[in-house]
Parts: C-alpha cells; structure tokens; sequence
C-alpha cells in the first residue's frame, strides 16, 4: 500500500502533477502532461475537451472558458502525449539502447533497460531524484550532482557530449536542441565556478632589508616571476619555475651589497685615520 503523500511526489517527479505550498497547504495541480494523457484517451474524438467544474485549470493557464471548460489544442501537445503512449507501447528495448530527453527544468528523461546507463547517469545526476518505470528513468540535473562529477575527473563537455550522442531520435528530426539552452549554459557555468581560483606552486623568499627588498621585487617583475610581496614583512613570492633565478640574483646582491659596505667602512676608517 502507498501513501498518497509519497504517490504524489512520485508523480510531481515523473512531471505529471505541480506541487504548491499556500498557506502552509500543500495542493497540487495536473500538468499539461497529463491533461492531455486523459484527453487523448478517446481516439474517436477530434477534439477532445476537458471539463473542470472549479474552472481552476482555466484560470492557472489563462485559457479557460467562462463556463469552467477548457480545450486542448490536439496538433502541438497531444501529438507528443500519442508518441509517448506509442513509445511505451513497444517492445522492451535492448541493453545497448539509450534515448535521453531533457527538459528546462533539468529534469532528465532516460529510455533504457541497461543498469549500466542507469549508474553512468548517477554520475552527473541527482542519485536522490532517480524513479524508474518499465523502460524509462527519471533524474534530475542539480548543481552539487554535476560538481560531483567534476570531482570524478569528468568534464563539462563530456557531459554534454553523452547527452547530445544519446538524445532521442525525435529531437534529431526535430528543430529543438539536441540539449536545452538554459542547461547547456548552466552546465558549463557550474564548470567555470571551479577556475574561480587557481592554484600555483611558489617559493618565499624572505629578505634581509628594504633595499633587497626592493631589488628582488624588481627584478622578479622583469622576469615575470612575480606573484605577490609582502613589505611589511619583507618577503617576496615568486612562482616556483622562476624562483632558482631570482634566488640567484639575491645571493649575488646580498654579495654585492656586503662589498660596498666594507669599501664604506674601510673609506670612514681612512678619514677617520687622517683626522
């Protein structure tokens, strides 16, 4: 026995019914998907009608009549009901079959039988949001899903490119995206997150005074190995392939530096001498 709360989740998660909280009530509405799965059940109507005697249908998607009544256009979303009735009308297919459809609101519609699909779906998809029926499974695309998979080495365009190989044969024939444009662009936004910050190997190099200081940060600059420098503390960062240079360069100006001032004292110890 199912409960009706759990039923109902399985339903707004298949894309049949909207859930809605108001008012601390939680009502749901039936989707256009099922509205016209009900509508077209009567083959012998050319154009089937719906009767809602609250008219709450009506009203939500601003198509309804006064008298509570409203009328689903047959060509353009009752055609696609009779091709999924169709669809699930076949034969089970085989293991190597996939046909993959994604809507807008990143939900992921899977034709296939093969576990394998299942669990290389899992990898980019939300694990919690996974139903299944005879020869379809349900998922949804979330961020964290998709960040995971970014952690497992796999990329943005490898997704994609699985979701574009394996779309349903109707979106080749169609004029629609292999892929939506709102989650192909999310998608590869959720990729750039991770290049906000990059990591670089650097080398500290801690300095003896304001002078090398100065002389080392240039220097670093002109080579292009400058990454930061702290005054306050007196140590410049350098990246790590050009810190051999810039280490070199210090020890040859620390070695400069203490010969000039031996040539200074030894000239005040002369004039000091003289006087």
């Amino acid at each position: 026995h199912i409960q009706p709360k759990i039923l109902m989740k399985d339903f707004s998660k298949f894309g049949l019914i909207y859930l809605a909280n108001v008012g601390g009530t939680i009502l749901f509405y039936p989707t256009r998907v099922v509205i016209n799965l009900v509508a077209t059940s009567n083959d012998d109507e050319e154009s089937p009608t719906i009767h809602n005697s609250s008219g709450v249908l009506g009203i939500l998607d601003g198509e309804g009549d006064d008298d509570g009544r409203e009328e689903v256009n047959p060509p353009s979303s009752a055609s696609a009901a009779r091709a999924l009735e169709a669809s699930l009308a076949e034969p089970v297919p085989s293991s190597s079959h996939i046909a993959i459809i994604i809507q807008t609101n990143f939900q992921l519609c899977a034709y296939t039988t093969s576990q394998l699909h299942v669990s290389m779906l899992g990898l980019f998809c939300d694990v919690q949001s996974f139903r299944r029926l005879s020869n379809v499974v349900f998922y949804h695309i979330t961020r964290d899903s998709v960040k995971g998979a970014f952690k497992l080495g796999i990329k943005a365009k490898q997704i994609l490119r699985f979701l574009k190989m394996h779309a349903h044969p109707r979106l080749h024939s169609s004029d629609h995206p292999l892929v939506p444009t709102n989650v192909e662009d999310q998608i590869r936004l959720w990729n750039r997150e991770r290049k906000r910050v990059q990591f670089e190997e650097i080398y500290i190099h801690q300095c003896q005074n304001a002078q090398e200081f100065q002389a080392v940060v240039a220097y670093a600059q002109d080579r292009g190995a400058f990454s930061w420098s702290d005054g306050n503390k007196l140590r410049v960062y350098v990246k790590y392939v050009g810190a051999e240079v810039v280490v070199s360069f210090a020890r040859r100006w620390r070695s400069w530096a203490a010969q000039r001032r031996a040539r200074e004292s030894e000239g005040r110890m002369r004039q000091s001498a003289y006087s």
